[in-house]
């Protein structure tokens, strides 16, 4: 009998009953239900992210830098307001807190307190905390939602640490430029640094020369305040002396004023009195001259030496040598002053008194005028000795001043050659100071502050591109559950349709392999059309090639309906079973989800064993591109399959409508009427 007539039974049987066919058209729409709706779904999750609910808490109060108020959680929010990535809900701790709770939001971004005070002291404190942005996922109500808000963190930390990272940079930058100012103007005083010193070491040779002058003069004015101290005492003596005879004096003209009887006696006394006294007093007033022509030179001598050297007007110690020096002048004048007269009235005295021994008693009318000018001469004498004692004390202080004035001299001495050596160091240094100044600031990069910002802040730019044309997560998936689809219509067919029982007896085993590989195929072209044109139509899908597509799909059907009728002919129920088994090990070793890189070993090693492996990638390469040498590789790999799973089905057949055909009673599916063969 001719094969093909019995394919047409076949075909006769399951499509010409309206019973029978209704569930197979539906078997027709199972990989596009079972693909499409999955796609469909899932065809751009990303692409509706402002649908998800995300809170925000700022709890940041700000800080200050640099003198400027700075608030980031308030700038951070303010991007957040404006950005549209997501569903923002701007709340407060304890309404995020409940909202995470209650499944409201699956994402609570909380910005701490002290947000800008650790964005503040990260730039200046060494050690100071990291600023850091906090944010919860609720993965328990969503995982994959989760893992989306962690990515957006990611992103948001990064244009985050963007923007405090251009703030630092700004500040740098200004320092930086503040410190080239800075260079060319330290540059310009260390010139004039240099020129001043310079005109110091210069002029340092005469100033060494005055104060040697100094110091000499210095120690020649203690000699001769020395020798006038000297002076001065002895005048101081004298004077006491004087004062004491001349006291005797009075006493003795009042005597002989009362007793003239006992002056001629005394006359020669008084004579000889008078003598030494006129002879002590012109001793008295030539050294009182000398000692006033002394402290006068010595006044004078310092008043030319302080306008001769203008600087020593500020010395305490020298100005109250100056004026020590004037007070003895002006004492010493007084004295010899005093003194002439003195040495007058005891040359008077003497004369008197040598006239008083030649001629008592014409002058006796006259001695009671003597002793009255006596007890006068007494009366003035106390301020005499008064102003020598002042003389003596004023020479003395002024020792003093001028042992001090020799000290200082000698430190003066010694520290204008320090100063005279060190202004030449100094010099030396400012000229070099100014030179490297110079040579700094020439060196000084030139600063484009703008630029530097915008380099540092964000020194790295990202181009990023792809290999294959894929816009969404739909494209990227439907290799992925178009072959899943595919295979699940395969399945769910074996249960609709009979892959096995014949709708009457065959006339052979290759007529019965023949009707029933017709028959499913048909299906599964069927099948695989119609998944086609809804993906490609309905949702979109773009293809680099669409006669290379929906040949590729029809090969992936016919392979799968290939293995699967092979399982449910030998084993049925128990092949639908191993099918499903098949199944999953291709969903978790096909890389249609994550590469099978990431999995156990296991399913890295059976990988290459199953077809949907090569279907999966066929389809990407379809979609995306990619070598073509990959392409040719999977559709021979399904070749492969579907030839060695056919000629197995067909072994089958053979072997068992062999044994069939011994049996005189036909065996009709289940449900089926016996048809007399």
């Amino acid at each position: 009998m001719n094969p093909f007539r019995f394919v047409g039974k076949e075909f006769s049987y399951n499509y010409g009953s309206l019973k029978r066919l209704i569930p197979i058209i539906a078997i027709f729409f199972i990989p596009i239900l079972y693909a499409g709706i999955f796609l469909w779904a899932f065809w751009d999750p990303y692409g509706h992210l402002n649908r998800l609910p995300v809170a925000v808490v700022n709890e940041d109060s700000g800080a200050t830098f640099n003198g400027q108020r700075i608030q980031a959680g308030q700038q951070l929010e303010s991007q957040l307001r404006k950005n549209d990535d997501f569903q923002w809900s701007f709340v407060s701790a304890t309404k995020a807190q409940d909202g995470l709770e209650d499944n409201q939001y699956f994402m609570v971004i909380t910005i701490p307190k002290d947000f800008s005070s650790d964005a503040a002291k990260a730039a200046t404190t060494v050690g100071a905390p990291q600023p850091k942005l906090e944010s919860v996922t609720n993965d328990r109500h969503n995982y994959i939602a989760g893992i989306i808000g962690k990515n957006a963190m990611e992103k948001l930390q990064a244009q985050t640490a963007q923007q405090l990272t251009k703030t630092y940079t700004t500040n740098l930058v200004t320092g930086i430029s503040q410190l080239e100012t800075g260079f060319e103007k330290a540059s310009g005083g260390a010139t004039k640094l240099a020129s001043g010193a310079n005109s110091l070491s210069t002029s340092s040779p005469q100033l060494v020369s005055g104060a040697k002058r100094l110091a000499t003069g210095a120690g020649a004015l203690v000699g001769g305040i020395a020798d006038a101290e000297s002076g001065a005492t002895q005048v101081a003596t004298g004077t006491q002396s004087v004062y004491a005879g001349n006291q005797q004096l009075s006493t003795g003209l009042g005597q002989l004023a009362q007793s003239s009887g006992q002056l001629s006696a005394g006359a020669a006394s008084v004579n000889q009195g008078a003598k030494q006294l006129e002879s002590g007093l012109a001793s008295e007033s030539a050294g009182l001259k000398q000692t006033a022509s002394g402290a006068e030179g010595l006044a004078q001598g310092l008043s030319q030496y302080l306008a001769a050297h203008p600087e020593l007007a500020t010395d305490p110690s020298f100005q109250a040598l100056v004026k020590a020096s004037q007070q003895v002048a002006a004492g010493t004048s007084q004295v010899s002053s005093g003194s002439d007269a003195l040495v007058n009235g005891a040359t008077k005295l003497a004369s008197g008194a040598n006239a008083l021994d030649q001629g008592l008693g014409t002058f006796t009318p006259k001695l009671q005028q003597a002793a009255s000018g006596a007890a006068e001469l007494v009366k003035q004498e106390p301020a005499l000795v008064q102003g020598s004692g002042q003389v003596a004390t004023g020479l003395s202080q002024l020792a003093t001043g001028a042992s001090q004035l020799q000290t200082g001299a000698g430190s003066l001495l010694s520290g204008v050659n320090q100063y005279a050596s060190g202004s030449k160091q100094v010099a030396t240094g400012a000229s070099q100071l100014a030179n490297q100044l110079s040579s700094a600031s020439a060196q000084m990069p030139v600063v484009h502050s703008q630029q530097v910002v915008a380099a540092t802040s964000n020194p790295v730019g990202l181009n990023q591109a792809q290999a294959g044309d894929i816009k969404n997560y739909g494209t990227g998936f439907a290799p992925y559950f178009l072959s899943l689809g595919l295979f699940v219509g395969v399945l769910l067919m074996s249960i609709i349709i009979s892959f096995r029982d014949p709708a009457e007896k065959p006339s052979s085993g290759f007529a019965w392999f023949l009707s029933k590989t017709l028959l499913v195929w048909s299906v599964a072209v069927a099948q695989a059309l119609i998944a086609d044109t809804i993906v490609l139509t309905a949702l979109g899908l773009h293809v680099g090639n669409v006669t290379h597509f929906i040949l590729f799909s029809l090969l992936t059907s016919l392979t799968f309906v290939s293995i699967i009728q092979l399982f449910v002919t030998t084993l049925a129920n128990p092949g639908r079973f191993l099918a499903v088994i098949v199944l999953i090990l291709q969903l978790t070793s096909s890389s249609g989800t994550y590469p099978v890189v990431l999995s156990p070993s296991f399913f890295q090693h059976i990988s290459r064993f199953l077809p949907m492996t090569y279907t999966v990638d066929g389809f990407r390469y379809l979609v995306g591109g990619g070598k073509v040498s990959f392409m040719h590789s999977d559709i021979w790999h399904l070749f492969v399959y579907w030839g060695v799973f056919v000629a197995l089905t067909l072994a089958y057949f053979l072997i068992r409508g062999h044994f069939l055909l011994k049996d005189s009673k036909p065996q009709a599916p289940s449900g089926m009427q016996t048809v007399e063969v």
